[in-house]
């Protein structure tokens, strides 16, 4: 047997793996996110440190990338008001450059964190056990 027959068939087969191969994605974590929450972008070091590389959604409009750990990245925020969806986020590198693209999925929920309610609430709670533990004290102490 020739050994062009089993080179050829070898890199017949390359080929037709590297066709039928996902399109190059970006990376976005966390995903599914909520709305209210921050979600970070990176190109997953596809785009190497191009200048000008970009990620642009209707999550959050076009933001330049920097150099990051994962690659090119951004941190993010998703607005309150983002209805529940898949969204696409597109990263571009440079201008001109390649494209890659990622589906983030927007969950219903609310944002982890503590608002002003909350805070204030707490606040409330530690008074009212700060005066409840005086007046214990105090009962205590005279009788």
């Amino acid at each position: 047997m020739h050994a062009a027959r089993p080179t050829a068939a070898a890199l017949l087969t390359l080929l037709l793996l590297t066709a039928t191969a996902p399109a190059a994605r970006a990376a976005a974590e966390p995903d599914p996110v909520v709305a209210g929450e921050r979600v970070s972008i990176s190109d997953d070091g596809r785009c190497g440190v191009a200048g000008g590389a970009t990620a642009a959604s209707e999550l959050f409009g076009a933001v330049p990338l920097r150099p990051g750990v994962q690659g090119m990245a951004a941190e993010v925020g998703v607005d309150e008001e983002t209805e529940p969806g898949r969204y696409q986020v597109t990263i571009e590198c440079g201008r001109g450059g390649a494209r890659h693209v990622q589906t983030v999925t927007v969950t219903e929920g609310r944002a982890e964190g503590v608002g002003l309610v909350q805070a204030a609430a707490g606040v409330a709670l530690l008074g009212v056990a700060g005066g409840a533990a005086y007046l214990l004290r105090r009962g205590a102490a005279r009788g």
